[in-house]
């Protein structure tokens, strides 16, 4: 996951990123409560990865963060992903 294989300050794509974000979704959804660290650990991504679509699925109440730093710990919220419809 991630973009590993992209020269450095490369862009990712948005499929890249909703794909990085379900992941995570899905992943908080089964295991609630865990920090990044742990959920880095699991799904083999690095906090820079999904910083960007932590940030969006905050925004849209997909997740829920609580703590502070790197004691926070994350939970599944009550809104739900949008999709841009494609084309």
């Amino acid at each position: 996951m991630g973009g590993r294989g992209r020269g450095r300050g490369a862009k990712r794509t948005a499929a890249e990123l909703d794909q990085l974000a379900d992941g995570f979704v899905e992943f908080v959804k089964a295991n609630p409560g865990l920090r990044i660290e742990q959920i880095n650990k699991q799904l083999g991504t690095s906090t820079k990865d999904l910083a960007l679509p932590i940030r969006k699925l905050l925004a849209d109440g997909v997740i829920k963060a609580k703590g502070k730093k790197r004691s926070t710990a994350y939970f599944a919220g009550e809104g739900s992903r949008k999709r841009k419809a494609k084309g």
